[in-house]
């Protein structure tokens, strides 16, 4: 069976890793004190549907190689120490239902990607986060409702700024 490699460092700057087969459908790495973590070997695990990184010391991640998890339905990043995060790498899950942000330092969350992302149901943030949006998105006939729902709290910016 074929299999990858995710490395990670902890707070206490030790490296580990958790082997991984390219069929698996979740990927659990909750509690694991990780402050960096190298999703790139991600980009062979196809029939990924769930990821979960809860409750770790992440500042930032780098989502890039989630765009090849096709079949990805649910990440939760919730109780890290996010300060940013770009979910550009999204906008290629046509499955995903569930994105938790929520109890990080996010500022600001750009959820233009999520527009792509018609079956999504639920996004949990915190409630100080501000959320934007690319202006032309407004123009477009079918969201998730899920943004809908959240129609009053974006703030709509042009893409040229």
């Amino acid at each position: 069976m074929d299999e990858v490699i995710i490395r990670y460092q902890t707070t206490t700057e030790v490296e580990k890793t958790r082997i991984v087969r390219v069929d698996e459908t979740g990927l659990n790495l909750d509690l694991r004190d990780i402050v960096e973590i190298d999703l790139l070997p991600l980009i062979w695990c196809t029939k990924l549907e769930k990821i979960t990184l809860q409750h770790n010391h992440l500042k930032t991640i780098d989502l890039t190689p989630l765009g090849k998890c096709i079949n990805l339905e649910i990440l939760r990043l919730s109780d890290n120490h996010l300060v940013s995060v770009n979910l550009e790498p999204l906008s290629d899950c046509a499955h995903l239902r569930e994105v938790d942000l929520s109890n990080n330092a996010l500022r600001t969350i750009d959820l233009s990607p999520l527009f792509h992302c018609s079956e999504l149901s639920e996004i949990k943030f915190d409630d100080s986060s501000v959320l934007t949006a690319d202006l032309l998105l407004r123009s477009i006939g079918s969201w998730p409702d899920v943004l809908v729902d959240k129609f009053h709290r974006i703030l709509w910016k042009s893409s040229e700024s």
